[in-house]
């Protein structure tokens, strides 16, 4: 198996937490998992962007047209990396939007690229824990079928990486993310 993700946001909005929970899956069920994280100005609402491999691979890092992924978990980051997605990736945008604008859509369906707009905010809103919109992202995520990324493996390794107190109220987040129907 040989999977490429990007995970890109902006400071603040759980980047890292969501791809250290990928990297940490992977793992467990027994892949290599490498990754790098750019993330300068994120205290300061800068840009944040993880990569992750997993698979034999020896460098962490993706270039143009190859990860197999693009989870964006702010719109404004889907267009700023979109470049690293490969024709026939998935791409998911954390969006309270309905459609994206005629020509990104035209060009993701010429490039084969199936994408899924997931109000991931609205749905952490809704369940009264805002920053927890990466959790909604990842449980949508999660029922897409990319080994090893199951909403059992991803449970299992939010119990363990997020702070206990905060545990039950994260999973609330991402069940929810995983039940997502777009309205």
């Amino acid at each position: 198996m040989r999977l490429e993700i990007v995970c890109a946001g902006i400071g603040g909005r759980g980047v890292l937490l969501a791809s250290t929970i990928l990297i940490e899956v992977a793992a467990e069920a027994g892949y290599r998992a490498v990754a790098s994280d750019e993330y300068g100005m994120s205290q300061r609402g800068g840009s944040v962007v993880s990569l992750v491999k997993v698979g034999d691979f020896e460098s962490p890092l993706i270039g143009r047209e190859k990860a197999d992924i693009l989870l964006s978990f702010e719109e404004s980051e889907f267009y700023r990396n979109l470049a690293f997605l490969k024709r026939g990736g998935t791409a998911l945008v954390n969006t309270g939007r309905k459609a994206l604008d005629g020509p990104v859509a035209d060009l993701l369906k010429d490039r084969g690229v199936p994408y899924y707009l997931v109000d991931a905010d609205g749905i952490a809103v809704e369940k009264g824990m805002m920053q927890a919109s990466n959790m909604a992202l990842i449980g949508f995520f999660s029922r897409l079928g990319v080994t090893p990324y199951t909403a059992e493996n991803m449970e299992s390794m939010i119990k363990r990486r997020v702070k206990a107190k905060l545990v039950e109220k994260n999973l609330e987040v991402f069940r929810a993310g995983y039940g997502y129907e777009k309205g």
